[in-house]
């Protein structure tokens, strides 16, 4: 199975193994003492990692750890090779077959699998290092993705259109210019695409929002935690912090929903922010909480994150008078959602919250103070408000999602507590500091 690592396939064929003869899926430790593994953490990740592939599937208030429902028939097809998402390359092909699930597959017709390379076809949901799944048939209506051999010996994946004197091969990325050709060879029609979900996991991955979290399969995130940009005009590096605010909330909806696509069912999402303005007061969280209720979002509870903040107030408005006084926020809000359902389900015995932790988490006051040490950010947050909210909302193997990760307290408090990370931040200087950050406590021996 070329899109599986050696250890997955092993855990795959175990899985499968165990599963036929039990009738019931084995645990996280039982595959653990299976290959040797103490990391539960590294486990999930394998697991996620089939399940979001399409080779598990998952069922709800199973008793099974694992709670796996089924294997999807998985049906071999060949991978001829790897095709260019932007300049077409020579065409080649490799002797190998791998399984896929026979739902990715067409009713009918013959396929073949390509190991995609470039980044022309992003705006379909297609990365570099996925796997498409492709019919084999020499027609496409326009606005195909297709697989086109031009020049007799060059393949491209494009999205493909008929013009007066030939064919325009589209990518799916506004920075890239369309191919014209008068003459082509239709291949194949794309029908399906493997996420290659370990391109993610566990790294610190630099580049635009809205770009990165696309390549994330849907379902495959239990929690959510970020702090967007406030568009007050901070100096954040990479980034305008000044839009018209009717643009600014437009681009937080486009991943308000795909942070809500990639969270699994009961999945959390916490929102740390705070209105803006004192003599201009901008409700900002109200305007949030109306986004994500739109989206379908569950909206659970909101937490008083009381910063102690006002030492050095200027902001009196008319000061000893009833006249216009200003009140000067000492707090923050962190907004709490869930997707579909209250339940997160999961392992119980990897729920790590002490008794004392649960019992102070659980009072929506949380006074704790803000980050000293800026590590060249303009608003990082404190490691105890990440902290809190990880241990309280997660299992011990969850994945954790921040999509404005700044300079990594996200990443680093989840890898530090056991649980898998997803960091992405627009800027080179902040995941620098995010992968040093996270390299330093490797080094340290901090890390679960």
């Amino acid at each position: 199975m070329r899109n599986l690592t050696p250890r997955q396939k092993q855990i795959l064929d175990f899985v499968t193994k165990y599963s036929n003869k039990k009738g019931y899926a084995p645990s996280h430790k039982e595959i653990g003492k299976h290959f040797n593994l103490s990391s539960t953490a590294t486990i999930s990740q394998h697991l996620q990692t089939l399940t979001g592939k399409g080779y598990l599937k998952r069922e709800k208030h199973q008793k099974r750890n694992m709670e796996i429902k089924s294997l999807e028939t998985l049906i071999s097809v060949p991978l001829v090779g790897t095709i260019t998402a932007g300049e077409p390359i020579e065409t080649y092909e490799i002797p190998e077959k791998i399984s896929v699930p026979k739902n990715l597959l067409s009713q009918q017709g013959e396929h073949f699998a390509l190991t995609v390379n470039g980044n022309s076809m992003i705006g379909e949901g297609i990365f570099s290092g996925d796997t498409v799944i492709v019919r084999r048939q020499d027609t496409a209506k326009d606005g195909d993705s297709i697989v086109a051999l031009i020049n007799g010996s060059e393949t491209t994946l494009k999205k493909i259109y008929k013009e007066k004197n030939g064919f325009r091969l589209q990518p799916a990325n506004p920075e890239l210019k369309p191919i014209f050709v008068k003459q082509l060879e239709i291949q194949g029609r794309v029908i399906s695409v493997i996420r290659n979900l370990e391109t993610l996991v566990n790294k610190i991955n630099c580049g635009d929002v809205l770009e990165t979290i696309r390549k994330i399969p849907d379902n495959s995130v239990h929690l959510a935690i970020t702090s967007p940009p406030y568009n007050v005009g901070k100096n954040y590096d990479n980034h305008n912090d000044k839009m018209e605010y009717s643009d600014y909330l437009d681009w937080l909806y486009k991943v308000w929903q795909e942070t809500k696509s990639v969270l699994v069912s009961g999945g959390r999402f916490a929102i740390n922010i705070a209105p803006t303005g004192i003599k201009d007061f901008v409700p900002i969280h109200h305007d949030f909480i109306a986004q994500l209720r739109k989206l379908g979002m569950k909206f659970r509870t909101e937490i008083i994150w009381y910063k102690q903040t006002m030492l050095k107030r200027t902001a009196w408005g008319s000061f000893k008078s009833p006249a216009n006084p200003h009140i000067v926020p000492s707090w923050e809000y962190v907004l709490i959602f869930s997707k579909d359902q209250d339940r997160l389900d999961g392992d119980n015995g990897m729920a790590d919250i002490t008794k004392d932790e649960f019992m102070k988490f659980s009072d929506g006051f949380w006074q704790i103070q803000p980050e000293r040490h800026r590590k060249g950010h303009p608003a990082p947050f404190p490691e105890d408000l990440i902290y809190r909210l990880v241990k309280f909302y997660s299992y011990k193997d969850s994945t954790v999602l921040d999509m404005f990760g700044g300079t990594g307290t996200v990443a680093t408090v989840a890898a530090k507590t056991g649980r898998n990370f997803i960091h992405i931040d627009v800027s080179p200087q902040y995941c620098k500091i995010a992968k040093d950050r996270l390299e330093k406590e490797i080094n340290q021996g901090k890390l679960v």
